[in-house]
């Protein structure tokens, strides 16, 4: 074997072995970044995401119920469009964010949006990789010294860009009500 081959061969299996070894830790890291609150958020959307087609099209009622039995925290959703959040611990711009979530679901969107936006975190990857793919787009965003409607839109549409048009625009829509704005920018980063 000639002896550039070599020395390529040999520089190939260095690369290989540290890309390997340090594959583990930057997994560890990014579960690390989650907080208590971030959690929370992934249990909402989560539970927005396996609600079944029954209960989403028996309406308000059932959605708000459903909603409030299937997350571990006590979220309290009300007409007025205003949403307050019970937490044992402490109450945190997570928690604002969450009950505006909720509420924008429950009093804002039809079955059929419901439906698209359920729809639209499975083919996201899930709440908790969309979570994790927002914040850090987010964030990225306010340093762009974008507005806090501005960031947060794009934020949704960057960790929604592998999906299709109509996936993103269902997130943007729920993530575009302007209580939810209001209550997730403080969340991800102000």
């Amino acid at each position: 074997m000639p002896k550039k081959s070599k020395l390529l061969s040999l520089v190939m299996s260095i690369v290989l072995l540290f890309s390997v070894a340090f594959i583990p830790m930057g997994v560890a890291s990014a579960e690390e970044e989650l907080s208590e609150e971030d959690l929370e958020l992934i249990e909402l959307l989560t539970a927005i995401e396996n609600m079944p087609d029954e209960i989403i099209l028996q309406g308000e009622d059932a959605i708000k119920a459903h909603l409030e039995s299937e997350v571990s925290f006590h979220l309290e959703l009300n007409e007025n469009g205003e949403s307050v959040v019970f937490r044992a611990a402490s109450v945190s711009s997570i928690a604002g964010c969450v009950g505006a979530v909720g509420t924008a679901l429950v009093v804002n969107f039809t079955p059929a949006k419901i439906l698209k936006i359920k729809s639209a975190l499975k083919s996201v990857g899930g709440a908790t990789k969309f979570v994790k793919a927002v914040k850090p787009y987010y964030q990225m965003s306010r340093e762009d010294k974008l507005s806090k409607t501005a960031s947060l839109n794009q934020a949704v549409r960057l960790a929604a860009k592998d999906a299709g048009p109509d996936t993103r625009e269902a997130l943007l829509d729920l993530f575009g009500v302007s209580s939810v704005v209001g209550s997730c920018a403080a969340a991800f980063g102000n």
